[in-house]
Protein backbone atom coordinates (compact mmCIF):
# COMPACT_ATOMS: atom_id res chain seq x y z
CA UNK A 1 0.00 0.00 0.00
CA UNK A 2 2.69 2.49 -1.09
CA UNK A 3 0.02 5.35 -1.98
CA UNK A 4 -2.94 4.59 0.36
CA UNK A 5 -4.33 8.06 -0.91
CA UNK A 6 -5.08 6.20 -4.00
CA UNK A 7 -7.40 3.48 -2.22
CA UNK A 8 -5.01 0.97 -4.16
CA UNK A 9 -3.35 -2.49 -2.52
CA UNK A 10 -0.65 -3.53 -4.39
CA UNK A 11 -0.16 -7.26 -4.81
CA UNK A 12 3.17 -9.03 -5.28
CA UNK A 13 3.23 -12.77 -5.08
CA UNK A 14 6.15 -14.97 -5.61
CA UNK A 15 5.69 -18.69 -6.47
CA UNK A 16 8.61 -20.95 -6.24
CA UNK A 17 7.82 -24.06 -7.22
CA UNK A 18 6.69 -26.64 -10.45
CA UNK A 19 5.29 -24.72 -12.93
CA UNK A 20 3.10 -26.03 -15.10
CA UNK A 21 3.53 -24.21 -19.31
CA UNK A 22 0.50 -22.84 -18.97
CA UNK A 23 -0.39 -21.09 -14.89
CA UNK A 24 -3.94 -20.19 -14.26
CA UNK A 25 -4.51 -17.62 -11.57
CA UNK A 26 -7.85 -16.73 -9.97
CA UNK A 27 -9.79 -14.36 -7.65
CA UNK A 28 -12.91 -15.56 -5.37
CA UNK A 29 -16.02 -14.50 -6.86
CA UNK A 30 -17.61 -14.27 -3.24
CA UNK A 31 -16.40 -14.41 -0.01
CA UNK A 32 -17.34 -17.08 2.54
CA UNK A 33 -20.12 -16.28 4.84
CA UNK A 34 -21.55 -13.87 2.59
CA UNK A 35 -23.95 -15.71 -0.19
CA UNK A 36 -23.56 -13.44 -3.11
CA UNK A 37 -21.58 -13.28 -6.62
CA UNK A 38 -19.31 -9.84 -5.92
CA UNK A 39 -17.33 -10.28 -8.76
CA UNK A 40 -13.92 -9.17 -6.96
CA UNK A 41 -12.22 -9.26 -9.97
CA UNK A 42 -13.27 -5.80 -11.33
CA UNK A 43 -11.21 -4.11 -9.01
CA UNK A 44 -8.22 -5.56 -10.07
CA UNK A 45 -6.31 -4.01 -12.87
CA UNK A 46 -1.99 -3.41 -14.25
CA UNK A 47 -1.70 -7.37 -14.14
CA UNK A 48 2.07 -8.16 -15.08
CA UNK A 49 4.28 -10.68 -14.34
CA UNK A 50 7.99 -11.48 -14.53
CA UNK A 51 10.79 -14.52 -14.01
CA UNK A 52 14.70 -12.79 -13.33
CA UNK A 53 13.89 -9.86 -14.36
CA UNK A 54 12.39 -11.15 -17.53
CA UNK A 55 8.84 -10.45 -18.67
CA UNK A 56 6.37 -12.99 -19.26
CA UNK A 57 2.96 -13.13 -21.42
CA UNK A 58 -0.15 -12.66 -18.93
CA UNK A 59 -3.53 -12.82 -20.58
CA UNK A 60 -6.77 -12.82 -19.62
CA UNK A 61 -8.75 -15.87 -19.40
CA UNK A 62 -12.38 -15.02 -18.21
CA UNK A 63 -13.70 -12.37 -15.75
CA UNK A 64 -11.80 -12.89 -13.03
CA UNK A 65 -9.24 -16.32 -14.26
CA UNK A 66 -5.54 -15.11 -15.78
CA UNK A 67 -3.22 -17.10 -17.24
CA UNK A 68 0.50 -17.10 -17.35
CA UNK A 69 1.57 -18.19 -21.12
CA UNK A 70 4.57 -20.35 -21.98
CA UNK A 71 6.70 -20.42 -18.84
CA UNK A 72 8.83 -23.72 -19.83
CA UNK A 73 10.97 -24.49 -17.27
CA UNK A 74 10.60 -21.41 -14.82
CA UNK A 75 10.24 -22.07 -11.32
CA UNK A 76 10.10 -18.68 -10.02
CA UNK A 77 7.30 -16.12 -10.91
CA UNK A 78 6.40 -13.07 -9.86
CA UNK A 79 2.60 -11.85 -10.65
CA UNK A 80 2.10 -8.38 -9.30
CA UNK A 81 -1.15 -6.32 -9.77
CA UNK A 82 -3.09 -3.40 -7.94
CA UNK A 83 -6.47 -3.69 -6.16
CA UNK A 84 -8.99 -0.67 -5.38
CA UNK A 85 -10.35 -0.90 -2.12
CA UNK A 86 -12.48 1.96 -0.78
CA UNK A 87 -15.91 0.35 0.21
CA UNK A 88 -16.33 -0.16 4.35
CA UNK A 89 -17.70 -3.30 5.25
CA UNK A 90 -16.58 -6.73 6.58
CA UNK A 91 -16.59 -8.97 3.51
CA UNK A 92 -15.05 -6.25 1.29
CA UNK A 93 -11.68 -4.07 1.55
CA UNK A 94 -11.09 -0.77 2.04
CA UNK A 95 -7.55 1.54 2.20
CA UNK A 96 -6.76 5.38 2.95
CA UNK A 97 -4.61 7.73 4.55
CA UNK A 98 -6.44 6.34 7.93
CA UNK A 99 -6.67 2.72 8.03
CA UNK A 100 -6.11 -0.32 5.95
CA UNK A 101 -8.42 -3.60 6.00
CA UNK A 102 -8.64 -6.22 3.40
CA UNK A 103 -10.50 -10.06 2.72
CA UNK A 104 -8.59 -11.96 1.66
CA UNK A 105 -10.89 -13.52 -1.14
CA UNK A 106 -11.06 -9.75 -2.43
CA UNK A 107 -7.22 -9.65 -2.98
CA UNK A 108 -5.14 -12.22 -3.23
CA UNK A 109 -5.51 -14.52 -6.50
CA UNK A 110 -4.82 -18.53 -5.69
CA UNK A 111 -3.27 -20.42 -8.41
CA UNK A 112 -4.54 -23.56 -10.17
CA UNK A 113 -2.60 -26.58 -9.33
CA UNK A 114 -2.65 -29.73 -7.31
CA UNK A 115 -0.02 -29.16 -6.03
CA UNK A 116 -0.09 -28.20 -1.86
CA UNK A 117 1.80 -25.00 -1.26
CA UNK A 118 2.32 -23.40 2.06
CA UNK A 119 2.19 -19.48 2.05
CA UNK A 120 4.48 -16.56 4.09
CA UNK A 121 2.04 -12.85 3.93
CA UNK A 122 3.83 -9.84 4.28
CA UNK A 123 2.35 -7.19 5.17
CA UNK A 124 4.08 -3.74 4.70
CA UNK A 125 2.56 -0.82 6.25
CA UNK A 126 2.80 2.97 4.32
CA UNK A 127 3.87 4.48 7.37
CA UNK A 128 6.06 3.66 10.60
CA UNK A 129 3.37 4.67 12.79
CA UNK A 130 0.91 1.89 11.71
CA UNK A 131 0.62 -1.18 13.21
CA UNK A 132 -1.03 -5.04 11.77
CA UNK A 133 -3.45 -6.92 13.19
CA UNK A 134 -4.82 -10.44 11.96
CA UNK A 135 -5.68 -13.73 13.44
CA UNK A 136 -2.81 -14.88 11.36
CA UNK A 137 0.72 -16.44 13.48
CA UNK A 138 2.94 -13.97 13.20
CA UNK A 139 6.62 -15.03 12.01
CA UNK A 140 9.75 -13.77 14.11
CA UNK A 141 11.09 -11.73 11.24
CA UNK A 142 11.50 -8.16 11.24
CA UNK A 143 8.40 -6.67 9.65
CA UNK A 144 5.35 -8.21 9.55
CA UNK A 145 5.34 -11.81 8.23
CA UNK A 146 2.49 -14.56 8.29
CA UNK A 147 2.52 -17.93 8.41
CA UNK A 148 -0.26 -19.33 6.39
CA UNK A 149 -0.91 -22.93 5.70
CA UNK A 150 -3.23 -23.00 2.93
CA UNK A 151 -5.52 -20.56 0.75
CA UNK A 152 -8.49 -20.83 2.83
CA UNK A 153 -6.80 -19.77 6.00
CA UNK A 154 -5.50 -16.80 4.01
CA UNK A 155 -8.79 -16.15 2.66
CA UNK A 156 -10.20 -16.93 6.49
CA UNK A 157 -8.01 -14.07 8.42
CA UNK A 158 -8.72 -10.37 7.65
CA UNK A 159 -6.30 -7.75 8.32
CA UNK A 160 -6.34 -4.89 9.81
CA UNK A 161 -3.80 -1.98 9.02
CA UNK A 162 -3.67 1.21 11.12
CA UNK A 163 -3.57 3.03 14.54
CA UNK A 164 -5.85 1.53 16.83
CA UNK A 165 -6.52 0.37 20.21
CA UNK A 166 -5.29 -3.03 21.40
CA UNK A 167 -6.94 -5.15 24.43
CA UNK A 168 -6.69 -8.48 25.45
CA UNK A 169 -7.96 -11.35 27.89
CA UNK A 170 -8.15 -14.47 28.83
CA UNK A 171 -10.87 -17.51 28.51
CA UNK A 172 -9.51 -20.77 29.99
CA UNK A 173 -5.96 -19.65 29.53
CA UNK A 174 -6.50 -18.71 25.90
CA UNK A 175 -5.80 -15.10 24.79
CA UNK A 176 -8.37 -13.31 23.35
CA UNK A 177 -7.59 -10.08 21.11
CA UNK A 178 -9.48 -6.69 20.54
CA UNK A 179 -9.01 -4.34 17.92
CA UNK A 180 -10.69 -1.11 18.32
CA UNK A 181 -10.70 1.31 15.39
CA UNK A 182 -12.45 4.57 15.34
CA UNK A 183 -13.10 4.45 18.88
CA UNK A 184 -10.96 7.13 20.21
CA UNK A 185 -12.47 9.07 23.67
CA UNK A 186 -15.34 6.12 23.77
CA UNK A 187 -15.32 4.19 26.81
CA UNK A 188 -14.68 0.39 26.05
CA UNK A 189 -14.58 -0.97 29.97
CA UNK A 190 -18.18 -2.03 29.62
CA UNK A 191 -17.47 -4.51 26.53
CA UNK A 192 -14.08 -5.30 27.72
CA UNK A 193 -16.25 -6.49 31.12
CA UNK A 194 -19.00 -8.24 29.42
CA UNK A 195 -17.25 -10.58 26.82
CA UNK A 196 -15.46 -13.33 28.67
CA UNK A 197 -18.81 -14.56 30.11
CA UNK A 198 -20.00 -14.55 27.14
CA UNK A 199 -17.21 -16.60 25.76
CA UNK A 200 -17.15 -18.74 28.30
CA UNK A 201 -21.64 -19.15 27.83
CA UNK A 202 -20.84 -19.90 24.32
CA UNK A 203 -18.30 -22.56 25.45
CA UNK A 204 -20.22 -23.98 28.06
CA UNK A 205 -23.38 -24.95 25.28
CA UNK A 206 -20.86 -26.99 22.90
CA UNK A 207 -19.25 -28.53 26.12
CA UNK A 208 -15.48 -28.53 24.76
CA UNK A 209 -12.59 -26.70 24.96
CA UNK A 210 -12.21 -23.72 22.96
CA UNK A 211 -10.84 -25.19 19.53
CA UNK A 212 -8.01 -22.04 18.56
CA UNK A 213 -5.16 -21.14 20.51
CA UNK A 214 -5.72 -17.34 20.00
CA UNK A 215 -8.70 -15.22 19.05
CA UNK A 216 -9.22 -11.85 17.96
CA UNK A 217 -12.18 -9.36 17.28
CA UNK A 218 -11.10 -6.71 14.39
CA UNK A 219 -13.63 -4.01 15.61
CA UNK A 220 -14.39 -0.52 13.19
CA UNK A 221 -16.58 2.26 14.52
CA UNK A 222 -18.68 4.03 12.13
CA UNK A 223 -21.90 5.86 12.11
CA UNK A 224 -22.81 4.70 8.42
CA UNK A 225 -22.61 0.84 8.18
CA UNK A 226 -22.94 -2.04 10.52
CA UNK A 227 -22.36 -5.69 10.07
CA UNK A 228 -19.77 -8.45 11.39
CA UNK A 229 -18.61 -11.52 9.31
CA UNK A 230 -17.10 -14.53 11.12
CA UNK A 231 -13.87 -16.58 10.30
CA UNK A 232 -12.35 -19.18 12.48
CA UNK A 233 -10.12 -17.75 14.63
CA UNK A 234 -11.26 -14.19 13.87
CA UNK A 235 -14.25 -11.67 13.69
CA UNK A 236 -14.88 -8.69 12.06
CA UNK A 237 -17.06 -6.47 12.79
CA UNK A 238 -18.63 -2.74 12.47
CA UNK A 239 -21.19 -0.79 14.28
CA UNK A 240 -21.99 2.74 15.42
CA UNK A 241 -19.28 3.74 18.02
CA UNK A 242 -21.81 5.61 20.10
CA UNK A 243 -24.11 2.85 20.43
CA UNK A 244 -21.99 1.15 23.30
CA UNK A 245 -23.05 4.57 25.28
CA UNK A 246 -26.98 3.88 24.77
CA UNK A 247 -28.51 1.28 27.04
CA UNK A 248 -31.53 0.56 24.95
CA UNK A 249 -28.78 -0.09 21.74
CA UNK A 250 -25.64 -1.84 23.78
CA UNK A 251 -27.75 -4.81 23.90
CA UNK A 252 -27.55 -5.47 19.78
CA UNK A 253 -23.94 -4.30 20.64
CA UNK A 254 -23.10 -7.70 22.47
CA UNK A 255 -25.37 -9.58 20.36
CA UNK A 256 -23.89 -9.02 17.37
CA UNK A 257 -20.27 -9.87 18.86
CA UNK A 258 -21.92 -13.40 20.24
CA UNK A 259 -23.23 -13.81 16.76
CA UNK A 260 -20.05 -13.68 14.96
CA UNK A 261 -17.97 -15.67 18.14
CA UNK A 262 -20.48 -18.40 18.39
CA UNK A 263 -20.02 -19.23 14.54
CA UNK A 264 -16.47 -20.13 14.99
CA UNK A 265 -18.41 -23.61 15.99
CA UNK A 266 -22.01 -23.47 13.80
CA UNK A 267 -20.11 -22.54 10.54
CA UNK A 268 -16.72 -22.12 10.66
CA UNK A 269 -16.21 -25.89 12.22
CA UNK A 270 -19.85 -27.37 12.22
CA UNK A 271 -20.93 -27.26 9.04
CA UNK A 272 -22.48 -29.19 5.90
CA UNK A 273 -19.84 -30.97 3.60
CA UNK A 274 -19.83 -27.92 0.57
CA UNK A 275 -18.85 -25.12 3.06
CA UNK A 276 -15.53 -26.00 3.26
CA UNK A 277 -12.94 -26.77 1.73
CA UNK A 278 -14.82 -24.22 -1.10
CA UNK A 279 -15.64 -23.64 -4.47
CA UNK A 280 -14.59 -19.81 -4.91
CA UNK A 281 -15.99 -19.27 -8.70
CA UNK A 282 -19.42 -20.54 -8.08
CA UNK A 283 -22.39 -20.74 -5.88
CA UNK A 284 -22.33 -22.97 -3.08
CA UNK A 285 -26.21 -24.43 -2.42
CA UNK A 286 -26.72 -25.55 0.88
CA UNK A 287 -30.73 -25.70 2.52
CA UNK A 288 -29.43 -25.08 6.04
CA UNK A 289 -28.67 -21.49 5.88
CA UNK A 290 -31.72 -21.44 8.14
CA UNK A 291 -29.42 -23.56 10.98
CA UNK A 292 -25.95 -21.91 10.24
CA UNK A 293 -27.59 -18.11 10.52
CA UNK A 294 -30.25 -18.34 12.25
CA UNK A 295 -29.58 -21.01 15.32
CA UNK A 296 -26.29 -18.77 15.35
CA UNK A 297 -29.08 -15.82 15.65
CA UNK A 298 -31.23 -17.31 18.83
CA UNK A 299 -27.98 -18.64 20.83
CA UNK A 300 -26.74 -15.00 19.72
CA UNK A 301 -29.00 -13.86 22.54
CA UNK A 302 -29.53 -16.58 24.97
CA UNK A 303 -25.75 -16.49 25.44
CA UNK A 304 -26.19 -12.82 26.94
CA UNK A 305 -28.72 -13.78 29.04
CA UNK A 306 -26.85 -17.07 30.54
CA UNK A 307 -23.82 -14.89 30.30
CA UNK A 308 -25.60 -12.71 32.65
CA UNK A 309 -24.67 -9.06 30.74
CA UNK A 310 -28.56 -8.33 30.27
CA UNK A 311 -31.39 -9.18 32.02
CA UNK A 312 -34.27 -11.98 31.00
CA UNK A 313 -36.74 -9.75 29.77
CA UNK A 314 -33.79 -7.66 27.37
CA UNK A 315 -34.41 -11.04 25.77
CA UNK A 316 -37.60 -11.92 25.78
CA UNK A 317 -38.43 -8.46 24.53
CA UNK A 318 -36.21 -9.02 21.76
CA UNK A 319 -38.03 -12.41 20.54
CA UNK A 320 -41.71 -10.86 21.32
CA UNK A 321 -40.68 -7.61 18.93
CA UNK A 322 -39.19 -10.16 16.06
CA UNK A 323 -42.24 -12.29 16.29
CA UNK A 324 -44.42 -9.23 15.27
CA UNK A 325 -42.10 -8.39 12.94
CA UNK A 326 -42.55 -11.51 11.28
CA UNK A 327 -45.95 -11.17 11.81
CA UNK A 328 -46.08 -8.51 9.44
CA UNK A 329 -44.76 -10.42 6.38
CA UNK A 330 -46.66 -12.12 3.54
CA UNK A 331 -43.62 -13.37 3.04
CA UNK A 332 -43.85 -16.01 5.58
CA UNK A 333 -46.55 -17.86 4.17
CA UNK A 334 -44.89 -17.87 0.41
CA UNK A 335 -41.56 -19.03 1.32
CA UNK A 336 -40.15 -21.91 3.83
CA UNK A 337 -37.20 -21.84 5.13
CA UNK A 338 -35.38 -24.28 2.77
CA UNK A 339 -36.42 -22.02 0.08
CA UNK A 340 -34.73 -19.35 2.09
CA UNK A 341 -31.53 -20.38 2.01
CA UNK A 342 -31.51 -21.85 -1.29
CA UNK A 343 -32.39 -18.69 -2.86
CA UNK A 344 -30.07 -17.11 -0.82
CA UNK A 345 -27.70 -16.24 -3.36
CA UNK A 346 -30.15 -14.34 -5.60
CA UNK A 347 -32.48 -12.52 -3.02
CA UNK A 348 -31.31 -12.40 0.23
CA UNK A 349 -28.75 -9.89 -0.49
CA UNK A 350 -30.97 -8.13 -3.00
CA UNK A 351 -33.68 -6.87 -1.39
CA UNK A 352 -36.73 -5.02 -3.50
CA UNK A 353 -40.18 -3.48 -2.92
CA UNK A 354 -41.40 -6.64 -3.28
CA UNK A 355 -39.14 -8.60 -0.70
CA UNK A 356 -41.53 -9.00 2.23
CA UNK A 357 -44.14 -10.50 -0.38
CA UNK A 358 -42.24 -13.20 -1.71
CA UNK A 359 -39.30 -14.41 1.18
CA UNK A 360 -38.48 -14.26 4.65
CA UNK A 361 -34.88 -14.19 6.14
CA UNK A 362 -33.21 -17.29 7.22
CA UNK A 363 -31.43 -15.39 9.88
CA UNK A 364 -35.13 -13.65 10.99
CA UNK A 365 -37.37 -16.69 11.08
CA UNK A 366 -34.52 -19.48 11.60
CA UNK A 367 -34.00 -17.64 15.08
CA UNK A 368 -37.50 -17.96 15.97
CA UNK A 369 -37.98 -21.34 14.64
CA UNK A 370 -34.51 -22.19 16.60
CA UNK A 371 -36.62 -20.78 19.57
CA UNK A 372 -39.63 -23.11 18.95
CA UNK A 373 -37.40 -26.44 18.40
CA UNK A 374 -36.00 -25.66 21.78
CA UNK A 375 -38.80 -25.02 23.69
CA UNK A 376 -40.35 -28.19 21.67
CA UNK A 377 -37.39 -30.27 22.97
CA UNK A 378 -37.50 -29.40 26.28
CA UNK A 379 -41.15 -29.99 26.49
CA UNK A 380 -40.87 -33.60 24.88
CA UNK A 381 -37.91 -34.44 27.32
CA UNK A 382 -39.12 -33.25 30.12
CA UNK A 383 -36.21 -30.46 30.22
CA UNK A 384 -33.80 -33.60 29.85
CA UNK A 385 -32.63 -32.43 26.49
CA UNK A 386 -32.90 -29.43 24.53
CA UNK A 387 -31.21 -27.49 21.32
CA UNK A 388 -28.12 -27.48 23.19
CA UNK A 389 -28.00 -31.14 23.35
CA UNK A 390 -28.42 -31.33 19.36
CA UNK A 391 -25.69 -29.27 18.67
CA UNK A 392 -23.58 -31.23 21.14
CA UNK A 393 -24.42 -34.05 19.18
CA UNK A 394 -23.70 -32.87 15.76
CA UNK A 395 -20.42 -31.96 17.25
CA UNK A 396 -19.15 -34.53 18.98
CA UNK A 397 -20.32 -36.84 15.79
CA UNK A 398 -18.88 -35.10 13.08
CA UNK A 399 -16.48 -31.99 14.60
CA UNK A 400 -14.58 -29.76 11.68
CA UNK A 401 -15.29 -32.73 9.51
CA UNK A 402 -18.55 -31.65 7.65
CA UNK A 403 -21.70 -33.30 7.74
CA UNK A 404 -24.45 -34.53 5.07
CA UNK A 405 -27.58 -32.16 4.43
CA UNK A 406 -30.00 -34.54 6.53
CA UNK A 407 -27.46 -34.85 9.72
CA UNK A 408 -29.72 -31.62 11.24
CA UNK A 409 -33.29 -33.30 10.84
CA UNK A 410 -32.16 -36.36 12.30
CA UNK A 411 -30.26 -35.35 15.22
CA UNK A 412 -33.37 -33.59 15.98
CA UNK A 413 -35.63 -36.38 15.76
CA UNK A 414 -32.73 -38.58 17.64
CA UNK A 415 -32.93 -36.09 20.80
CA UNK A 416 -36.82 -35.25 20.30
CA UNK A 417 -38.11 -38.25 19.03
CA UNK A 418 -40.85 -38.62 16.01
CA UNK A 419 -42.38 -35.29 17.20
CA UNK A 420 -39.76 -32.94 15.49
CA UNK A 421 -40.13 -34.51 12.18
CA UNK A 422 -43.39 -32.73 11.68
CA UNK A 423 -42.45 -29.93 13.42
CA UNK A 424 -39.64 -29.92 10.77
CA UNK A 425 -42.29 -30.37 8.10
CA UNK A 426 -44.33 -27.32 9.47
CA UNK A 427 -41.57 -25.07 10.43
CA UNK A 428 -38.78 -25.14 8.13
CA UNK A 429 -40.32 -27.02 4.88
CA UNK A 430 -43.54 -25.47 5.04
CA UNK A 431 -45.06 -22.18 6.44
CA UNK A 432 -46.73 -22.80 9.38
CA UNK A 433 -47.00 -20.18 11.75
CA UNK A 434 -45.38 -20.46 15.02
CA UNK A 435 -48.01 -21.32 18.15
CA UNK A 436 -48.37 -18.47 20.37
CA UNK A 437 -48.86 -21.29 23.07
CA UNK A 438 -45.35 -22.43 22.39
CA UNK A 439 -44.40 -20.61 25.64
CA UNK A 440 -46.43 -22.27 28.16
CA UNK A 441 -43.60 -24.54 28.87
CA UNK A 442 -41.84 -22.09 30.25
CA UNK A 443 -44.08 -20.56 32.09
CA UNK A 444 -44.65 -17.29 29.61
CA UNK A 445 -47.65 -16.04 27.97
CA UNK A 446 -47.49 -13.62 24.54
CA UNK A 447 -49.49 -10.52 25.03
CA UNK A 448 -50.38 -8.33 21.92
CA UNK A 449 -51.12 -5.15 22.83
CA UNK A 450 -50.49 -1.19 21.40
CA UNK A 451 -47.76 1.04 22.30
CA UNK A 452 -49.87 4.09 22.46
CA UNK A 453 -54.00 3.09 23.68
CA UNK A 454 -54.98 6.32 22.77
CA UNK A 455 -52.96 6.57 19.06
CA UNK A 456 -53.50 3.37 17.48
CA UNK A 457 -52.55 3.94 13.81
CA UNK A 458 -55.05 2.35 11.36
CA UNK A 459 -53.00 -0.20 9.03
CA UNK A 460 -52.46 0.62 5.72
CA UNK A 461 -49.75 -2.14 4.31
CA UNK A 462 -47.25 -0.12 4.17
CA UNK A 463 -43.40 0.41 5.16
CA UNK A 464 -42.17 3.77 4.86
CA UNK A 465 -38.33 5.15 4.40
CA UNK A 466 -37.50 8.79 5.41
CA UNK A 467 -35.71 10.91 3.05
CA UNK A 468 -33.10 13.18 3.60
CA UNK A 469 -35.73 15.82 3.68
CA UNK A 470 -37.92 14.18 6.53
CA UNK A 471 -40.33 13.18 3.47
CA UNK A 472 -41.90 10.03 3.46
CA UNK A 473 -40.68 7.63 0.56
CA UNK A 474 -42.67 3.77 0.02
CA UNK A 475 -40.50 1.21 0.65
CA UNK A 476 -42.86 -1.60 0.59
CA UNK A 477 -46.10 -2.19 -0.40
CA UNK A 478 -47.54 -5.33 1.33
CA UNK A 479 -49.19 -7.82 -0.43
CA UNK A 480 -53.49 -8.24 -0.49
CA UNK A 481 -52.94 -4.61 2.47
CA UNK A 482 -54.79 -1.43 1.70
CA UNK A 483 -52.31 -0.31 0.03
CA UNK A 484 -51.90 -2.25 -2.67
CA UNK A 485 -55.43 -2.24 -3.37
CA UNK A 486 -55.36 1.26 -3.75
CA UNK A 487 -52.58 1.17 -5.68
CA UNK A 488 -49.89 2.62 -4.72
CA UNK A 489 -45.94 1.18 -5.02
CA UNK A 490 -42.79 1.24 -3.64
CA UNK A 491 -40.83 4.20 -4.34
CA UNK A 492 -43.76 6.70 -4.44
CA UNK A 493 -42.92 9.71 -2.08
CA UNK A 494 -45.62 10.21 -0.34
CA UNK A 495 -46.76 14.28 -0.02
CA UNK A 496 -50.25 14.98 1.50
CA UNK A 497 -53.11 12.92 3.13
CA UNK A 498 -56.31 14.35 2.47
CA UNK A 499 -55.21 17.32 0.65
CA UNK A 500 -52.52 17.98 3.51
CA UNK A 501 -48.77 18.05 3.58
CA UNK A 502 -46.85 15.59 5.80
CA UNK A 503 -43.59 14.62 6.98
CA UNK A 504 -42.17 11.51 7.97
CA UNK A 505 -42.07 12.41 11.91
CA UNK A 506 -45.62 13.34 11.69
CA UNK A 507 -47.74 10.47 9.69
CA UNK A 508 -48.25 7.89 12.49
CA UNK A 509 -50.08 10.58 14.75
CA UNK A 510 -51.84 11.94 11.34
CA UNK A 511 -52.74 8.42 10.61
CA UNK A 512 -54.24 7.66 14.62
CA UNK A 513 -56.07 10.84 13.62
CA UNK A 514 -58.46 8.72 10.96
CA UNK A 515 -60.89 5.91 11.67
CA UNK A 516 -60.56 2.47 10.41
CA UNK A 517 -63.13 1.36 7.59
CA UNK A 518 -62.78 5.00 6.09
CA UNK A 519 -60.99 5.91 2.74
CA UNK A 520 -58.39 8.76 2.93
CA UNK A 521 -56.59 10.39 -0.30
CA UNK A 522 -53.12 9.33 -0.56
CA UNK A 523 -51.14 11.88 -2.43
CA UNK A 524 -48.06 11.07 -4.21
CA UNK A 525 -44.92 11.95 -6.60
CA UNK A 526 -44.73 8.77 -8.97
CA UNK A 527 -41.79 9.26 -11.35
CA UNK A 528 -42.04 12.66 -11.32
CA UNK A 529 -45.95 13.32 -11.57
CA UNK A 530 -48.45 14.12 -9.18
CA UNK A 531 -51.44 11.08 -8.18
CA UNK A 532 -53.57 10.63 -5.86
CA UNK A 533 -54.84 7.41 -4.68
CA UNK A 534 -58.22 6.53 -2.22
CA UNK A 535 -57.14 3.88 0.48
CA UNK A 536 -59.48 2.17 3.13
CA UNK A 537 -58.12 1.52 6.04
CA UNK A 538 -58.11 -1.25 8.18
CA UNK A 539 -58.22 -1.38 11.99
CA UNK A 540 -55.30 -1.04 14.00
CA UNK A 541 -53.08 -4.06 14.81
CA UNK A 542 -51.33 -4.40 17.93
CA UNK A 543 -47.75 -3.01 17.26
CA UNK A 544 -46.12 -3.72 21.44
CA UNK A 545 -46.00 -7.64 21.64
CA UNK A 546 -44.52 -8.85 25.30
CA UNK A 547 -44.01 -11.75 27.06
CA UNK A 548 -45.26 -11.55 30.87
CA UNK A 549 -44.98 -14.37 33.63
CA UNK A 550 -47.84 -16.65 34.12
CA UNK A 551 -48.65 -16.37 37.62
CA UNK A 552 -50.21 -19.77 37.52
CA UNK A 553 -47.17 -21.60 36.00
CA UNK A 554 -46.44 -24.53 37.13
CA UNK A 555 -43.19 -25.14 39.22
CA UNK A 556 -41.90 -27.61 36.73
CA UNK A 557 -42.85 -24.78 34.23
CA UNK A 558 -40.66 -22.06 36.04
CA UNK A 559 -37.38 -24.98 36.47
CA UNK A 560 -37.99 -25.12 32.62
CA UNK A 561 -37.63 -21.30 32.18
CA UNK A 562 -34.63 -21.24 34.86
CA UNK A 563 -32.66 -24.29 32.54
CA UNK A 564 -33.41 -22.74 29.50
CA UNK A 565 -32.27 -18.96 30.29
CA UNK A 566 -29.69 -19.82 32.88
CA UNK A 567 -31.59 -17.45 35.43
CA UNK A 568 -34.23 -17.51 38.19
CA UNK A 569 -37.66 -17.13 36.94
CA UNK A 570 -38.67 -13.67 37.45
Amino acid sequence: MPMPQTHRFHVRIEWTGTTPPNMKWALPVWTPGSYLIREFSRHIDRVHASSQSQKLAVRKLDKATWVLEDLGNISTVILEYDVFAYELSVRTSYLDNQRGYFNGANVFLYPDTDVAYDIELEVIPPYSHWDVATGLTRLNKPGYHYAVPDYDTLVDSPVECGVFQRHSFMVDNVEHELIFTGFDEIDLSALLRDLPPIIQSAKDIVGTPLPYNRYVFLVYGSIESGGGLEHKNSASIIFDRFMLHDPSKYPRVLALFAHEYFHLWNVKRLHPTNLGPFDYQHEVYTPLLWVLEGWTDYYAWILLVRAGVVDVFTVLDHFAESLRLLDLLPGRHVQSLVEASQDTWIKFYRPDGNTPNITISYYHKGALVALALDLTLRKATGGRDSLDTVLHFLWMTYGDQGYPDSAVDEALVRVGGPLMRQRLQQWVYGTDDLPDDLFNVVGLKLLKEFKDAHQKVPFTGIITEKSATDTVIIKHVLKDSPAEKAGLAPGDEWIALNGYRIRHDNLPGRLAQCAANTSIQVSVFRQHQLQTYSLTLDPPRPDAWRFITDPNASEEARQQFSQWLGAPYP
